[in-house]
């Protein structure tokens, strides 16, 4: 009888554990992440040498549909960041600029970059020509890529920073004056995250005499020091575009209220902000227009709708991304400047999880993505959905799928 209670304790003992367990993301048995004894390989994705010689040939054939420009440089490494450019500013065109792989370490979407390029500069298909007869595009493929091609012992493995030390004087600031929150290093190379280092004001120039820079946080505007942030932003300026697309990767997160709660291919993102509004330093106060950001939820909301009619398909498990506050991205001051914007945040935050692994699929939900927002514009069909969709049925995301295998080279930033 003892020995018949004692294994009924046991097995209650091993179900208590083992719904403790399943109560957290699992990753077994793989889970999403590149194992220790496997290789990871890059070769899939473009260097900044390949970027160029691939752009400039699809626009050697693109029969003057399309103009590959260098915009500007990278900090450091002086690598182009170029710019294809389908059409010049036109008020009566929609315009809309796509950007990709501002943190060097998400580097699929600067193929799925490519290949819309490609079909938009050679295509004859009747939506194509729709698109180019109707919305002016801009895109940005690669701008970090001293990110993209940061090495590690003599081979190539991104970082997420660009490659750039902080110089107070440069500025006119004391020698040693504080660098921004949003610096630091990654295996001892010091860089920013661009992607805090937007200013609503998009002629801010640091300046020790009208600015104090404190160390500050996400919920404050950055400083516009990389060159990187300022060739966006003077793009930005040029354009002027309607619409602003956002490509980004993270890691896995696991999609709550879908049909198997499976982890999410993508998020989606249309505010940026919490509340309406935001004051810098200097007082001045910028706000989201209210049709900016009804739009900025439509553009979500259509892709969700046209991604998931199929069910459960590879491109399902589609969440809304948690919300932020960050008036120093890129997201964050465009929308406080008149433009819809759209984070798409896909599966596979960098060289370690499954973007290695399910590459091909994103790529190809990412360009589906952006083929639905370009033809709702053409359509019209993106203005006549409901905004609350956004809200109220995509799914908001589950929780972060923690990474079992951390990689020693990819050490702590201080």
């Amino acid at each position: 009888m003892k020995k018949s209670l004692s294994l009924i304790m046991v097995i209650l003992s091993l179900l208590l554990l083992s719904s403790l367990v399943l109560a957290t993301p699992q990753t077994v048995p793989n889970g999403p992440w590149v194992q220790p004894e496997q290789t990871v390989q890059l070769q899939k994705f473009y260097t900044i040498e390949e970027l160029g010689k691939k752009l400039l040939d699809i626009e050697a054939h693109s029969k003057g549909r399309l103009r590959v420009e260098e915009a500007g440089y990278s900090a450091t490494l002086g690598y182009p960041i170029y710019v294809a450019k389908f059409g010049e500013p036109d008020e009566n065109k929609i315009r809309v600029f796509i950007q990709s792989s501002m943190h060097g370490d998400e580097q699929i979407h600067t193929n799925s970059c490519v290949e819309l390029i490609q079909t938009l500069a050679t295509s004859s298909n009747k939506d194509v020509l729709e698109i180019l007869d109707k919305i002016t595009i801009w895109i940005v493929p690669m701008l970090n890529p001293d990110g993209n091609m940061s090495e590690v012992d003599g081979k190539i493995w991104p970082k997420r920073r660009n490659t750039q030390t902080w110089d107070p004087e440069a500025w006119g600031l004391a020698p040693d004056y504080v660098a921004p929150f949003y610096y630091g290093s990654t295996n001892g190379v010091y860089g920013f995250d661009l992607n805090r280092d937007f200013n609503p004001n998009l002629d801010f120039v640091l300046n020790p005499n009208t600015n104090i820079l404190p160390r500050g946080s996400s919920s404050q505007s950055g400083f516009l020091v990389t060159p990187e942030a300022r060739t966006v932003t003077a793009l930005f300026k040029a354009l002027q575009p309607d619409a602003f697309i956002d490509l980004h990767m993270q890691y896995p997160t696991y999609a709550m209220g879908t049909e198997d709660n499976g982890m999410n291919t993508l998020q989606m993102l249309a505010v940026v902000l919490r509340g309406t509004s935001y004051t810098d330093r200097d007082g001045n106060t910028y706000t989201v227009d209210s049709e900016v950001l009804k739009l900025s939820k439509q553009m979500a909301s259509l892709v969700y709708l046209k991604l998931t009619e199929n069910g459960n398909s590879p491109y399902g498990n589609i969440g809304r991304y948690a919300p932020i506050n960050y008036p120093g991205s890129a997201l964050g001051a465009f929308q406080l400047n008149g433009t819809a914007i759209t984070l798409f945040e896909f599966r596979g935050g960098s060289i370690y999880d499954s973007g290695q692994k399910a590459s091909g699929m994103l790529i190809a939900q990412c360009v589906e993505g952006l083929r639905i927002i370009l033809m709702g514009f053409v359509t019209g069909e993106v203005y006549d959905i409901d905004p609350a969709i956004y809200d109220n049925v995509i799914p908001s995301s589950g929780p972060l799928v923690e990474n079992p295998h951390p990689d020693p080279r990819d050490l702590p930033v201080p």
